[in-house]
């Protein structure tokens, strides 16, 4: 592991210190074999465990010697605090048993008239998550001064991540025939509130990193949410023929690495 983390220093790169890395690690390969196995515990508990990790890595960078006291690190708390909502929002995404049997079943008698996006625990698993995006945005802030704010930088990301999900569907009002996502009217409003969170979290890490590991950072997490996206408000499946679930475990282990990963280079700059 010290070898891996001298080559990804070497390109700027920063990991969390041992054991945190290895464990996430651990955690999001057994997540995805419980999943491709349907096993329900395991796909609850191991991604719980996860996020334990980069919260554990977190914890321990920012309360290391005097890490809260030095100026330059007066961002820690507020990185910390977005961990902790990352986590209770990951637990709060978890689906049910009842609901997590009905999506991995091949073949189920009916078809929900409930998607994911419709329950409660996904609405509250959004709003942490958006306030996990606001605490990186203080600490994104904190952590650089109004002079190195590079703001044409900013536009150029805000305006990307808005073109690109109004190009998906996700904040058209009537998305077209060939949009990707098309969100229930009664979920617009906090999709919209969500994505305009996400995307102003991601503009300001490419506004204010002097390097570049909160920049991968931020736009790996937002490409990971692409993927919630896609489970919860995807075109194709509503669009299951029979109504019958789909597994679709390929696209949330894609979804899961980068989101993990994504916290796991966040947690590293700490």
């Amino acid at each position: 592991m010290s070898m891996v983390n001298s080559r990804l220093e070497a390109l700027g790169v920063k990991l969390p210190v041992d054991p945190y890395p290895a464990a996430l690690a651990a955690s999001v390969a057994l997540l995805i074999i419980s999943e491709t196995n349907s096993f329900y515990p395991g796909s609850a508990g191991f991604k719980i465990t996860a996020s334990l990790s980069f919260l554990g890595a977190g914890i321990q960078a920012a309360t290391t010697g005097d890490a809260l006291l030095r100026p330059e690190n007066r961002s820690s708390i507020a990185m910390v605090a977005g961990l902790i909502f990352s986590l209770i929002g990951d637990i709060l995404l978890i689906p049910t048993p009842t609901r997590y049997a009905q999506k991995q079943t091949k073949s189920a008698p009916t078809c929900s008239p409930e998607s994911d996006g419709d329950s409660p625990l996904f609405k509250a698993g959004t709003l942490f998550f958006a306030l996990a995006h606001i605490s990186y945005i203080a600490a994104f802030l904190s952590g650089s001064s109004l002079a190195a704010f590079r703001l044409p930088d900013f536009v150029l990301a805000l305006s990307f991540g808005a073109g690109l999900s109004y190009w998906l569907g996700i904040l058209q009002k009537t998305p077209g025939p060939d949009a990707w996502f098309n969100i229930p009217q009664e979920m617009r409003g906090l999709v919209t509130a969500y994505v305009v969170i996400i995307m102003t979290m991601v503009a300001t890490a490419t506004a204010t990193d002097t390097g570049h590991q909160k920049i991968v950072g931020a736009w790996t997490f937002m490409i990971s949410d692409l993927f919630v996206a896609a489970d919860a408000f995807g075109v194709k499946k509503a669009q299951a023929q029979n109504c019958r679930g789909q597994q679709g475990w390929k696209a949330r282990s894609v979804g899961w690495i980068a989101y993990f990963g994504a916290q796991l280079l966040l947690t590293g700059s700490i």
